[in-house]
């Protein structure tokens, strides 16, 4: 049977005490880097593996993450779960997650059910449904508490947390003007219908940048769409059946919504893109691949969850009075569901 390697048996090789083994595997700043190294070289090669159950004891935190999202199975968020998975394996923490179902309230009590776990640090993307919030209750204690927490997809103005969002303004922009510069003026667009912070933003941008480009200014174009495929096919048939005159283009808050769209006009046998052109948000790798490959506008879903979790190793190492505001760039992805406007249109 292998036996476990101990900060003593290390020690014992390098000729230090085992507080000192200790220190520079935390990355104590105390501890030079030359022996850091020396210590993290000597603990791979005998096979080291930190007791996270004797270290949470002794500081009172375990070394775990904990991440609460909407929903997990939501294409967005695991891939930001997967970011925050890869950074926490390099930093050497664990990961609990949680869902909390676009309810502010059981989003909190998942949050403090962490802390009563004695997770050290938390990543959240809570149902807030204004860049301005007002706090209540058990959001405004973890407000005041020491917990660092850090805010993925959620971008407060001014920020009240740590945060990480991706341009979601510049990403409406791009997507509008793709679209406008093809000719399209009746352009319909499916925002969500948890209106979260993202989805009022993007919401926002698109009536901005629409009005930009004097698209048509028909409410019926503007629908709701709950979240998924089969939500935008819905959504796509209610607006279909209700538009006497069809847009020459559609757009949706999420790709995943967008593949519903695709699916509905095919089955009606419209043509896309000669007779409607679609566009996504969010890139998602399975729209690369639908029937019709979906243009979309990429977000940095796995960077996201990834900085998120350098925030919070940083700022444990660094503490900082004034909240980070990380705004990642998008990019515009034009692929074969987007095309120039239909004369009939």
């Amino acid at each position: 049977m292998k036996r476990t390697v101990t900060l003593q048996h290390i020690a014992d090789r390098l000729h230090l005490s085992r507080t000192t083994i200790s220190l520079a595997l935390s990355d104590h700043p105390r501890i030079g880097q030359t022996t850091k190294d020396k210590v993290r070289a000597l603990a791979r090669r005998m096979g080291y593996e930190p007791d996270r159950i004797a270290r949470s004891l002794a500081t009172g935190r375990s070394s775990l993450i904990g991440v609460m999202v909407p929903d997990s199975t939501n294409a967005y968020y695991a891939e930001v779960i997967r970011g925050i998975e890869e950074a926490a394996r390099i930093a050497q923490l664990g990961v609990v997650l949680a869902n909390g179902s676009y309810d502010l309230e059981l989003e909190a009590a998942r949050i403090r059910e962490m802390a009563q776990v004695r997770v050290a640090r938390v990543i959240a993307a809570p149902a807030f449904n204004s860049e301005k919030p007002k706090l209540k209750g058990a959001w405004h204690d973890l407000r005041q508490s020491n917990l660092p927490l850090v805010l993925v997809n959620r971008q407060l103005n001014p920020p009240i947390f740590h945060q990480v969002s991706a341009d979601n303004v510049d990403g409406m922009r791009l997507a509008v003007e793709a679209i406008a510069s093809l000719g399209h003026r009746r352009v319909a667009y499916l925002r969500g219908i948890h209106m979260t912070v993202p989805t009022r933003q993007r919401l926002r941008a698109f009536h901005h940048f629409a009005r930009k480009h004097q698209f048509d200014e028909d409410p019926n174009l503007i629908d709701y769409s709950d979240i998924g495929p089969r939500a935008g096919y819905e959504a796509c048939k209610r607006l279909w059946s209700k538009l006497r005159k069809k847009p020459t283009a559609i757009l949706t808050l999420s790709d995943a919504e967008a593949l519903g769209v695709l699916r509905y006009l095919h089955e009606l046998n419209v043509h896309v893109p000669q007779d409607v052109s679609v566009m996504g948000f969010d890139g998602f790798e399975v729209s690369e691949f639908s029937q019709v490959s979906l243009s979309t506008i990429e977000t940095p879903m796995h960077e996201i969850g990834k900085r998120a979790v350098e925030i919070l190793t940083d700022t444990i190492k660094n503490p900082s009075p004034c909240p980070q505001n990380v705004v990642l760039p998008v990019r515009l992805r034009l692929r074969e569901s987007v095309g120039r406007a239909s004369r009939s249109g």
